[in-house]
This record gives structure tokens, sequence and C-alpha cells, in this order.
């Protein structure tokens, strides 16, 4: 590397260094990065503190920090920073390297700062991870290994290599296939068989220096085995990699998490990848040697990362960031080097104006767990009036949080119990709670992704934890992610299993062979003393076009015997009184056909407002991938209300595909409440004046006037409803 790169790529890694100081974060984040902290306190690979390998060498620099005064979390993200802006110069000169088959430097270093300035590259350097202290030892030995000529220098880079890998597992893919190309790459005279065994017993050596000091300190081989053993089978369960869903959706999927979500925005990794099959050409025909080179730092780390890591955890796809954005230069090398540079810069900008949004916002408020472990320690202190909850989480969350539970516990308020998670059944072990005589208030933490909460009504809105900027898919995979806090006391209504009322509990119910024709199915209302309206709807499915029975009863008395026929149903049944022993009084629904399911349920004493989906509704939908819920309208139809002769809010928010525009109407029996345009996206709210709403129920007729039907527009679709809006 001259002396014009090296001064070159330290300039570019101080002001690297420099952009990223003021952004260590406040908090941990992710799982793995609470087993570093834990491991900066205590060190114990078979407490997974750290967890399996170990990272030997960079837990004894976080140590190392720690001792200086650094708090665990500032210590590992300084780690991480400084791994960025060592990794800078070390791009310099790998890039030097495989340029030389170019008389002008300019493209080199352009490809060092695209690579820099990549988002996922940028976030990742302020992480408490381990991430990029191991890529920037690995980019500098990849160097490092395009540079050996003699014997000598190659057993050097034998033994940084086997160094280099006690601080992160993964450099061993990064780096030795490298090695393997360099002792080929040797001259005859110095690719000896002595030359090639004192490699090989550098790197074993090299590898030695950390391995037996960890093993020692992890309890001996056999506690180290099982720790290693533990985290192998954890890795390979319970997460979805391509290895063990070789699907085309999964093998797209990989490609987009591997390929496209480090630039943090499609478009940007579009272009990226445009470029990127540009410049492999150009090398291919240009430098054949560097496409090599090429090839082994980087492809077989492609091959690992695609078919055995998680694919939607998009930090493991950083190394695969410097091929991109050094083959996306080399394919703007086919324009002028003045407008190459210009296009360059261009992409750069684009991932700079990302950034500036993503680093301060994930730096500056704690983690999503971790604002609201604080609200728990905050509503603990609020006042005498604190009563110990029962915790209960789904699944997923339980487990991804169990670190940081640990790592908080000293600041927690006193639980009075910790329910265990059933998986997809978390909202059952929460009824189950209440049936057998629970009465301390329930803290669930909820996935946003799931909605079997949906099965227990009247608690007040969740706090939401979320991360404060777009684009996440740069924390794609971090463990735990985003969570919503809800504190479950006194519900109106809890329902048990068999209800169908989201498509996820409806899937639930057929996994588990539930439903009112195979067994009531039961729920339980709070108890008032006067009258009591319960509606209550669905779908008939039968296929044989018959009404099937539905037969409604509470506290073992029947409130409704009725007849219903095929399609959708809404109806309401009025209790006089729910007076009688204990809060909740138990209502049962069965059924004389397995295809009726109940979809829609509520019950509120007099005076309390209810509506439900009527004529003209279509079924509730789910995106698993965002936690959306949504009903298509028809051309018209009917919201159910029971106000009371009270004015009512109507919100309508939702979509449109149909046309660019639609005119909706509002209506109460011929009377029109509302009408105006909407736009692809809409939010509107409507005030229905309670001189409109004088009956005990009344119909609230929304209209549109674009509607499609599906399988019109496309010949491959099956879909036959015609669809209005989304809502």
């Amino acid at each position: 590397m001259t002396r014009t790169a090296r001064l070159t790529g330290l300039v570019l890694a101080g002001l690297f260094l420099a952009l990223h100081l003021p952004f260590l974060p406040a908090s941990l984040e992710d799982l793995d990065s609470v087993n570093f902290a834990l491991g900066v306190r205590d060190y114990d690979v078979s407490r997974h503190q750290p967890h399996p390998p170990g990272y030997p060498l960079f837990m004894v620099a976080a140590k190392a920090l720690n001792r200086l005064g650094l708090s665990e979390v500032h210590a590992l993200a300084l780690l991480s920073v400084i791994g960025g802006a060592v990794g800078v110069f070390a791009l310099m000169g790998l890039f030097t390297r495989l340029d030389r088959d170019r008389d002008t430097g300019t493209l080199t270093w352009l490809a060092t700062l695209l690579a820099a300035a990549n988002p996922l590259y940028w976030l990742t350097s302020a992480r408490p991870l381990s991430d990029l202290s191991g890529l920037s030892v690995a980019l500098a030995i990849q160097a490092g290994a395009l540079s050996v000529r003699t014997a000598r220098s190659f057993v050097f880079v034998c033994a940084a290599a086997a160094v280099a890998a006690g601080i992160r597992s993964q450099v061993v893919w990064l780096t030795v296939p490298m090695l393997v190309l360099a002792a080929v790459r040797l001259p005859a005279g110095e690719r000896t068989r002595g030359a090639l065994l004192s490699g090989v017993a550098a790197y074993a050596v090299g590898a030695l220096l950390w391995f037996v000091p960890l093993l020692l300190v992890s309890g001996g081989p056999a506690a180290y085995w099982s720790a290693l053993e533990f985290q192998g089978s954890a890795d390979l369960t319970g997460v979805t990699m391509l290895a063990t869903t070789p699907t085309l959706r999964q093998l797209v999927l990989s490609m987009r998490y591997a390929l496209l979500a480090p630039w943090g925005d499609w478009r940007l990794g579009a272009i990226v990848m445009a470029l990127l099959l540009l410049g492999l050409i150009r090398l291919w025909r240009r430098s054949p040697s560097s496409l090599i080179s090429l090839v082994a730092g980087f492809g077989p780390y492609f091959v690992f990362d695609v078919l055995f890591q998680e694919t939607v955890t998009t930090r493991y796809a950083l190394p695969l960031v410097i091929p991109s954005a050094y083959l996306a230069v080399r394919g703007l090398s086919l324009l002028p080097d003045s407008a190459a540079t210009l296009g360059v810069l261009a992409l750069a900008g684009y991932s700079a104006s990302i950034n500036d949004g993503v680093l301060p916002k994930y730096a500056r408020p704690d983690a999503p767990v971790y604002r609201m472990l604080g609200d728990w320690t905050g509503a603990a202190a609020a006042g005498a009036g604190f009563r110990p909850p029962a915790v209960m989480m789904h699944r997923r969350l339980e487990l991804d949080t169990r670190r940081s539970l640990q790592w908080r516990a000293s600041e927690l308020p006193a639980f009075a119990a910790r329910l265990v998670p059933t998986p997809k059944h978390e909202w059952l072990d929460v009824v189950k709670y209440w049936n057998g005589g629970g009465r301390a208030p329930v803290w669930f933490v909820a996935d946003p992704l799931r909605s079997d909460l949906a099965l227990i009504h009247g608690v007040r809105r969740p706090t939401l934890y979320r991360w404060g900027f777009e684009p996440t898919i740069l924390l794609g995979g971090s463990r735990p992610s985003e969570m919503d806090w809800y504190v479950l006391e006194s519900p109106d209504w809890y329902l048990g299993e068999g209800w169908a009322l989201t498509p996820e509990t409806a899937g639930i119910a057929g996994e588990d062979q539930r439903g009112p024709g195979l067994a009531p199915i039961d729920g339980w209302i709070r108890r008032v003393s006067g009258p009591l309206s319960i509606m209550i709807g669905g779908r008939n499915l039968t296929s044989a076009g018959r009404p099937v029975q539905m037969h409604v009863e509470v506290d073992g008395a029947t409130v409704g015997d009725l007849s219903v026929a095929p399609g959708f149903f809404l109806r309401t049944l009025q209790v006089a009184t729910l007076a009688g022993e204990g809060a909740y009084a138990r209502i049962r629904v069965s059924s004389n056909s397995t295809d009726l399911a109940i979809e829609q349920f509520d019950a509120q004493p007099a005076g309390v407002v209810m509506s439900g989906a009527g004529e003209g509704w279509h079924e509730q939908e789910y995106d698993p991938a965002t936690g959306a819920l949504w009903r298509w309208t028809s051309d018209r139809a009917q919201l159910k209300v029971r106000a009371q002769g009270r004015a009512v809010s109507l919100t309508l928010r939702g979509e449109i595909e149909a046309a660019a525009t639609s005119h909706v109407t509002v209506r109460v029996g011929d009377r029109t409440i509302a009408e105006f345009d909407v736009e692809r996206s809409f939010t509107r709210t409507v005030i229905v004046p309670a001189d409109a709403m004088v009956t005990a129920e009344t119909s609230v007729t929304i209209s549109t006037s674009a509607s499609s039907v599906p399988a019109e527009l496309n010949s491959r679709s099956g879909d036959r409803r015609r669809l209005g809006l989304k809502l």
C-alpha cells in the first residue's frame, strides 16, 4: 500500500471514528450483547457469559476497557467503533491489493468510502457486539494474505488468522480460504512442503494460544463441549434458515437479507446489485486473479451465511457488504473517472442520509426492552397502591428477554408469579390463571405480530415499545426487538379455546381441533346486575347450503337457540342479568356442525357502545410479517352499532386498491352522514349524531365507488370476492 493510500485510509478511519464516538448506545439491545455484558462482569462460557464459542480475545479487550472505568455497554460498543475504524483502514489495504490492474487509486478509496457508509456497517459499528471487531481483523488478514510472497510471511499470516479467530469464530470463513489461496500463489521456490507444514503448525499454535485458556476457565473440555453442544442445538432449532427450510421462498428471503437489506433501502440495494453484476463481468475480463481473490475471501462466507445462519438476522450479512461495495464501484468504473466518482459519491450520500436518521435515534434512547423494564421499575415506585403482578409473555419474547431480566434483576419489582407460556396458547395460560383463582394484575408482554389477546377484552391500551427509526431491518433478528406491555386486570370478558376471533386464533382452533361443532367452547363475562347485550357473529362454512344450529347458554341457562344460514351472520342476544356467584359468568356456545366458526364476540352492559361487522363485510385477514389485521368491505358494508341513543365517532383507516381515489359515503338508513374522497391510503373520522342512533341497534352503511374482483384483474387469482375498502 502506497503512502498516499495509507494516508487516505487513516483520514477515512479517523473521520469514521469521530462520527461514531458521540453515539455510544445508552443500553444493551440484543440477547448476544447481554451475554457479552454478563461475560464482562463474570466470564463463564458454561453459563453463556458469553455464549459459545466464547470470544475470549474480544472479552479480554472488553474487560480491560471496563477496568478503565467504562460501563459494560460502552466498553463493548467502543470496541465496535474502534473495529469499524480499523476496518476502514484495512479496507483501503485490501482494495488496493485487489486493484493492482488499475492505474489510478481514486476508485479504490471511493470503494472504501462506499463500504464504510453502508447503513449496516455504519450502525453495527456502534452496537455492543463482536461483529465489527471480528470483521476488521479479518479484513486486515485478507489484505496481508494477498501480499504474501515468502514462506516466512505466509507463516506469520497463518498465525495471525488463528489468533484472530479468538475474537469471533466467523473470522475462520473469511480467512482460511485466503490462506489456502496464498499458499497456492507462493512462488515456486517458496512453496515447499516445509513452508506449508510450518503454516499449518503456526495456525495450530495461534489457535491454541487462546483455546487452551478458554477450556481451562470454562471448567474443562466436558463443560465447554456441553455449552457448545447446547448452543449448536439452539442455533438449529427455533430459527429459520435455508438449510432447514429449503424452499424457493426461503431462498429469495435469504438473498434479500444477504444482499439488499444491508443497504437499508431496497432501491439503493437494487442499484448496488445491478452495479455489482456489471462489476463482476468487468473484473472477470480485466483481472481474473482479483476476482479469484474476492471469491476466496467472501464466497465461502456467503454460502455459509445463506445456508446456515438465521435468515432475518441482518448483521450476519455484514461481511458481504465488502464485496458488494467493491464490485459496485468496479461496475461504475465502466464510466469515465469523473462520472464514476460522482456515481459513488451519490450512492455514499444516499447511504449517509439513511445513517443520519438511524444512528442517533438508535443510540440515545434505551432499547425497547430496557425502556419497558424502566417503566416496570417506575410503576413499582409510583405509590403505595402498587400490587405485585403476575408476569406473562409470548413464548418468543419469554426466551428473548430472559437475559435482559437477569441483567436488570436488582432493579425490578417483586412479582406475584411468573406464568410459564405455552407456545401458541399464551392467552390460555392467563385464562387458566384467572379461573384457578389468580387475582394479581397480569403484566403481559406481547409480540406485536401476535393477535391472541383479542380473546381478552376490556383492558387499558398497551404501552408500545418500538425502535424510533426506520429502516428497522438494519436490526433484523435482534432479540428481543419490539414489544407491547399490557396490564390485564378485571377484563370485561375473556375466552378459552375454539374461538376464531382473529385468523391466528382461528388457525390455533383448527390445529387443536376445537370449535363449537366439536365440543362446546367457553368464555367468561364479568358479572353485572343489570341487563347485558351479547353480540356474536361468524360464518356458516357448510358446503351443503343448509342452515346449522347454534346454542348459547350463560351459567347453564339458554339465552339463544339459533338457526344460522350459510355465509356470514351477526346476532345480538339479550340477558336480563348476570347476577350470581363468582366474579365471572360462563358463556358456552355449541353447534350441531363443525362448519360453524365464531369470528366476532362482545358482551357489554346497557349504556356501553358495541359494534360488529354485518352485511357486506368479508372475513378478517392477517399479515404475519407485520401483524396487521384488516377486513375488506364490498361496495356496501354495514356496521351494526348499539349506541343507546348517543353520538358515536367512527374512524375509517385503510387503503384502496381498485383505483387511485374513491368516493366514500356513510349513511344511516336514507340519511347521508358524511361523504368524501379518499386516496390510496387514508384515515377519516366521522361523527354520527345522536339523533341518527335512536334505535336499539342501528345500521351504519359504508359505501365506496371503487371496487374490484381480483379474479377479473388477474387470471391466476381465484378470488371472486368484490373488494372495496381495506379497513
